[in-house]
């Protein structure tokens, strides 16, 4: 190991142990480097845990699928080889209708097509070609989300950022280039005529965001969200024993590669020498030295309220300062007494996500709710029911459900949590209860998240899925980590690893990969 500099406790400091927290660590720690990860909570794990919400109920009680999980990083940490173990890959998703002809949007063209004809069969007919189209866009911009952003060329913004700053090239290129202005309405009205279809792609593109189906750019998340699937992928996963399994098993990874962790540590204020990072003081006093630190925080909560805005460029903080990240998405589980019953949907599809969204018009009016503070009847949702594949997770002849509810205000439960959750669990069963109307009795404990919740776990700035939104003007370069894309860190020896920075949300460990890179990177250069 490297020998300990004279009033310098570590080589790297991570804060937050979350997923990418956790794997920025251990990636170093690796490279040999001495790492610290200072955690606020009493556990690890961020918005990936298990918890038991009743006697015999587990459940992943905030994130409740992960993936596509980064290869790189199931390869280097050896996850496999620790326990990480998978009761179902490759989630697909079912767009429910209140009658019983649901669509089913998964890998098999030909299946989803055959539930389309239901519908309309010029829908039927086009879904092959515009799936294949997907699936094409998505590997173009899968090696953008694999490496760090590039530098942006002269005064080049928006579409350049997106694509890394490279040259024009014919092909997929020009192909996502061209959804960029597009909303995700005005694409799918090019292509298709079932509301139910282009509600369910919608929702399906826009969960975690703040944004409507008709604001610019938006058609490109649909494309993005694929991007992160290798053409080998194990796509979306719910670990065997929920999200919190994935966590455990980061956490061996962690102690075998000499990581130390302290847990209830809260990161308050950054400490500089010679106008560089030198460490971090932390809320009980303690101070704790490294020349590097990686944040897990939101990129406002780590460059405006720790002590870093002082050297700050203006143009830096003006872009940090109008940065969205209003969180949309409240969570509710459920423990259940038995199985619903969901009208003309085969079992075997239980094991999919569920998406509750009947169209891009009641999309549309459930954000116009939102952007009035308040929470629509028509509340979009995305339902798991994970003990349908993993029995460890309920008692015998019982099950949990999971459900992730859009749009819901971040300042919804800010004065009455207790009644705001009692209206939201309304709101979702009255939603549900279209399509199993047995739901309510089968009810033997409820748990729910705020999005109040979920902000005061994450770290108190913002409860955004993806630590911003996934918009043109904040992806690539323009992800408020680095300033005008140079490829060191605006403040020296400080760097990001969670969803606000490149290339965002999404349980993968991608970021932090990326950011044991820019680590390791800046090391050796000497910033």
């Amino acid at each position: 190991m490297p020998e300990a500099v004279p009033g310098q406790d570590y080589d790297v400091i991570v804060i937050g142990g979350g997923v990418n927290g956790l794997i920025c660590a251990v990636l170093l720690a690796q490279a040999r480097k001495r790492v610290i990860v200072v955690e606020a909570q009493d556990r690890l794990g961020g918005m990936c845990r298990t918890d038991e919400i009743a006697p015999g109920f587990r459940v992943s009680t905030i994130a409740h699928l992960v993936g596509p999980l980064d290869a790189d990083v199931m390869k280097s940490l050896r996850l496999a080889k620790l326990g990480l173990q998978f009761s179902a890959r490759q989630a697909g998703a079912v767009a429910l209708a209140p009658d019983g002809r649901h669509i089913i949007l998964g890998e098999d063209l030909r299946h989803t097509a055959q539930s389309l004809l239901a519908h309309d069969a010029a829908d039927a007919k086009a879904w092959p070609a515009h799936a294949t189209g997907l699936r094409r866009a998505a590997q173009q911009l899968h090696a953008w989300t694999q490496q760090a952003a590039a530098p942006a060329q002269g005064n080049e913004t928006g579409r350049a950022s997106l694509l890394g700053g490279r040259p024009r090239q014919p092909g997929p290129d020009a192909q996502v280039a061209a959804q960029l202005d597009l909303s995700i309405g005005e694409w799918l009205d090019r292509s298709f005529s079932t509301p139910l279809l282009k509600g369910a792609i919608a929702f399906d593109a826009l969960i975690g965001n703040a944004l409507s189906p008709s604001a610019a750019g938006t058609a490109l998340l649909a494309i993005l969200r694929r991007a992160f699937e290798p053409n080998n992928a194990t796509g979306l996963v719910h670990p065997a024993g929920g999200a919190g399994a994935l966590v455990s098993v980061l956490q061996k990874a962690a102690e075998a590669a000499g990581v130390r962790i302290r847990l209830g540590a809260r990161a308050e204020q950054f400490l500089f020498e010679g106008g560089r990072i030198a460490g971090v003081n932390l809320a009980n006093a303690d101070a704790v030295y490294a020349p590097h630190v990686v944040s897990s925080l939101s990129p406002v909560q780590t460059y405006l309220r720790m002590g870093a805005e002082r050297d700050l460029p203006l143009g830096f903080k003006k872009q940090l300062q109008g940065y969205r990240m209003e969180g949309a998405v409240a969570k509710v589980n459920f423990a259940l007494n038995g199985l619903p019953t969901i009208k003309n949907l085969d079992k075997r599809h239980l094991k999919d996500r569920l998406l509750v969204c009947l169209s891009m018009n009641e999309l549309a009016r459930a954000h116009a709710a939102f952007e009035q503070g308040q929470v629509s009847s028509e509340l979009a949702l995305e339902v798991t029911i994970p003990s349908v594949h993993d029995a460890s997770l309920a008692r015998v002849g019982c099950h949990v459900m999971s459900v992730n509810a859009t749009y819901v205000p971040a300042q919804f439960g800010a004065a009455d949590r207790e009644q705001a959750r009692t209206g939201l669990v309304s709101a979702v069963l009255n939603r549900l209860r279209q399509f199993a109307p047995d739901l309510p009795d089968l009810i033997a404990a409820v748990d729910v998240y705020l999005p109040v919740d979920l902000a005061q776990i994450g770290g108190g700035a913002g409860c955004h899925w993806h630590g911003g939104d996934l918009s043109a003007d904040q992806l690539g370069v323009l992800r408020p980590a680095y300033w005008a894309g140079a490829p060191l860190p605006v403040v020296p020896g400080l760097h990001l690893c969670g969803a606000g920075t490149h290339p965002g949300g999404g349980v993968t460990g991608t970021g932090g990969r990326l950011a044991a890179e820019a680590v390791l990177r800046s090391m050796q250069g000497g910033a």
